[in-house]
């Protein structure tokens, strides 16, 4: 991955860091609250020879070091436990005394830590007040000349609170959620085998993406974002029987998902110049993945230009166009199959001029076979004579066999993926079963891509 790569995961996952990053700062928030308040209190100890004498001076600092260990050890604390009658285990004790002896400017610091404020300044300074006293009478038996003097020059306060430092543990609670947060969202990158965008189609499709489609969230919307004004005229009753208006092209033509399928449009006219493409086949690496929704759309993005479409549901399994169009079913692909005429093919008009469908009509028990027959090729031809363009509308290629079964007879192949739920190995399999047939994949059309929002403006006006 690149520098960029890294950028567009966080971007797009961004907010498994922000709740990783709040539940480390409330559940450090939390503990910090839980956790009993010690107060503590400092008492500072000054070390000075009796004579000026740098060799001596060097001594005391040698000394300071193990002054920490004496005032710390089992049988002083334990004197003082007694003295002042704290009954405290003398592990407890040593866990809340700490001594720092600073060599550079000869002084001992002994801290006590204590839930009572007051408690922890009269424990300071009889620990002080001890050291200084057997330190005294050590010094009894050495030469005046030689003596080491302690005083104490800073006398212990009432305890200041030491801990919890609750806004100290929120901010590393905080800064410690965002990390696990990161590391979450990198494994699930990893762990996330599904196409995400153009990039991804690029790297592991290995076919050109010739139309990306912004998701389609509901009645007036893509992506949750409410585009223009509903288009006048005839739409509602084919809105109605296209399921939560997924026909925009013909409901919001100028919304941002419309002008998507007019640039697929535009991109598959392009596609073969020397031959155009008449003839074009819709499939899927797996189901709802969005090719009937975006091959009805793309019929209504033609017919719009004037030219004469038919939409073809092949999907002999589950039919879905005369759904999205609001047409009978009683008639369609599978009447013709036994029409030894086909004079009347069966196509029925919908609300968009220029738009037929020819709905697949019974359900036969046989798909793969009937739409490998000959019959099936007499029909194609018979529907290229009587259209500018005709869709096919097939099951997902890498579920059955019956668009790898008629994708040789068509035009050209668009395979439709979803983004972040197409599994790339999936899409790679439909592209290895569409040219092992000889198929002429035009490309991939990518669908529910994240709508840009700052296109908003520009296509509601």
């Amino acid at each position: 991955m690149q520098l960029r790569d890294y950028g567009r995961v966080i971007a797009r996952r961004w907010w498994i860091i922000l709740l990783f990053a709040l539940a480390g700062a409330a559940t450090a928030y939390g503990l910090s609250k839980l956790e009993t308040p010690m107060y503590r209190s400092s008492a500072k100890l000054y070390v000075s020879p009796v004579r000026p004498d740098y060799g001596l001076t060097l001594v005391i600092q040698n000394l300071i070091r193990s002054y920490g260990q004496q005032i710390t050890s089992e049988r002083f604390l334990r004197q003082i436990n007694e003295e002042l009658k704290l009954d405290l285990p003398p592990g407890a004790l040593r866990g809340r005394t700490n001594v720092v002896g600073t060599a550079d400017n000869l002084a001992i610091q002994i801290d006590f830590d204590d839930p009572n404020p007051l408690v922890a300044q009269r424990v300071a300074r009889a620990l002080a007040q001890k050291f200084v006293e057997e330190h005294q009478r050590r010094m009894l038996a050495v030469e005046p000349r030689d003596k080491i003097e302690i005083d104490i020059f800073d006398e212990p306060q009432p305890g200041a609170l030491n801990r919890p430092r609750t806004a100290t543990n929120t901010a590393a609670g905080a800064v410690l959620g965002m990390l696990l947060g990161l590391v979450t969202i990198f494994l699930l990158e990893y762990l996330d085998d599904t196409l995400k965008g153009q990039e991804s189609v690029d790297r592991f499709v290995k076919l050109p993406t010739v139309g990306t489609i912004p998701r389609i969230a509901g009645p007036g919307t893509t992506g949750g974002q409410t585009f223009g004004r509903r288009s006048p005229g005839g739409a509602a009753a084919m809105t109605q029987a296209g399921g939560n208006g997924r026909l925009i092209n013909h409901r919001n033509p100028k919304s941002p998902v419309a002008e998507a399928y007019r640039q697929l449009r535009t991109n598959i006219q392009f596609a073969s110049l020397d031959k155009p493409l008449k003839t074009i086949l819709f499939t899927s690496a797996g189901p709802q993945e969005g090719k009937s929704t975006t091959l009805a759309n793309l019929a209504i993005a033609i017919a719009q230009t004037g030219s004469r479409v038919i939409a073809v549901d092949c999907d002999l399994r589950r039919p879905t166009l005369h759904t999205l169009f609001g047409v009978k079913n009683a008639a369609g692909l599978t009447t013709l199959m036994v029409d030894p005429t086909l004079d009347d093919l069966h196509t029925q008009e919908t609300e968009v001029p220029n738009l037929l469908v020819l709905p697949t009509g019974p359900i036969p028990p046989n798909p793969s076979e009937l739409l490998g027959s000959r019959r099936m090729s007499e029909i194609i031809e018979r529907l290229r004579g009587e259209a500018d363009y005709v869709l096919f509308d097939t099951p997902p290629v890498a579920a059955v066999t019956d668009a790898a079964v008629l994708a040789t007879r068509v035009d050209g192949v668009l395979l439709v993926v979803m983004a972040n739920k197409t599994k790339r190995e999936l899409a790679q399999k439909a592209r290895a079963a569409l040219e092992k047939v000889g198929a002429n994949v035009i490309g991939v059309v990518l669908n529910n891509v994240k709508y840009d929002t700052s296109l908003h403006n520009y296509y509601a006006d």
